[in-house]
């Protein structure tokens, strides 16, 4: 984030100072001059809060995803930020925020109307959703009762699921489209054997597409969709037959052609005599006299008689 100009260093390291990759829509001012709001929502997979940002006009939401890691700093300026976590912004529809709410007044037999629609003591900004242009899709899963005056909502599954489904399909295409590594395997780009990267085959996009709408979904509504979608879990699906690895060639033995252990015992009647080396012919010419055979060294002294 850009400091203020006409602060010192010292006032600096004294100010909260976070590191955001945003998107130029959640940061462009509208005609109100509003600003984006940072605040905490009911996440729709964990039942838990956490960090959302909406845009100006609360047009759009965002969800703010923290990379952290150990021993990173960063340069700001003239100070150092101790905290080097990097905060990345990525646009969340609205509909998979307020589907648990929807889902709740069902189980319940109520109807919603729009007043209504998100309610939460404990994460009162969640009131900011109906603002959201998003929400305008809401007929995709649930029915709609009412006129333009009153409109009530209520939660249909088959609605829900066949939107949800659209969109794990759109989304497995894509990943299909840009030749994403989706398998179970998948490694980094460096260690790729080659440039071109194979494409997951339809099923496994599916599925990999399955598990990234999941995130904003609870289980049981992930469950039901992988149902509906009729992905089969990976610890029931029949392995994959590989072909038959081959056997490693075993190398015989080889005996050494020359032998440097013995001296050569003349001609054999069975065996023909072996080409000498450019090395024993040498030797053959150095003169032995006085020279004791290497054995002498390791056989056993005797011991002299005493006279």
């Amino acid at each position: 984030m850009p400091k203020k100009s006409g602060t010192s260093p010292e006032d600096e390291k004294e100010q909260s100072q976070w590191v955001f990759l945003a998107e130029e829509s959640a940061l462009t001012q509208d005609i109100d001059n509003s600003k984006p709001v940072i605040c905490r929502l009911r996440h729709p997979r964990t039942d838990d809060g956490a960090m959302f940002m909406f845009s100006c006009g609360d047009t759009l939401v965002h969800e703010i995803i923290v990379f952290q890691e150990e021993y990173r700093s960063w340069f700001v300026g003239q100070t150092v930020q101790e905290d080097g976590s990097l905060y990345l912004t990525t646009r969340v529809d609205p509909i998979f925020l307020v589907l648990p709410y929807l889902i709740k007044a069902e189980k319940k037999g109520k109807l919603m109307t729009s007043d209504q629609l998100v309610i939460d003591d404990d994460f009162p900004e969640c009131n900011r959703l109906l603002s959201c242009t998003g929400l305008n899709e809401l007929h995709h899963v649930c029915d709609i009762k009412g006129d333009d005056d009153l409109k009530a909502y209520r939660y249909n599954k088959d609605k829900t699921l066949l939107w949800l489904k659209l969109k794990v399909t759109k989304l497995a295409d894509r990943l299909q489209e840009k030749r994403i590594n989706v398998s179970s395997g998948a490694a980094a780009a460096s260690y790729v054997k080659s440039l071109k990267t194979e494409a997951g085959s339809k099923d496994d996009c599916i599925r990999y597409a399955h598990g990234m709408v999941s995130d904003y979904l609870n289980e049981e509504v992930s469950q039901e969709l992988q149902e509906y979608l009729g992905i089969q879990n990976l610890q029931d699906a029949t392995p994959v037959s590989e072909p038959p690895t081959k056997k490693a060639k075993l190398v015989e033995k080889v005996d050494p052609e020359e032998n440097y252990y013995s001296t050569p015992t003349g001609k054999s009647g069975s065996q023909k005599p072996k080409k000498e080396s450019v090395a024993q012919k040498k030797l053959k010419q150095v003169d032995k006299s006085g020279m004791k055979n290497i054995a002498s060294f390791f056989s056993p002294k005797v011991k002299k008689e005493a006279k």
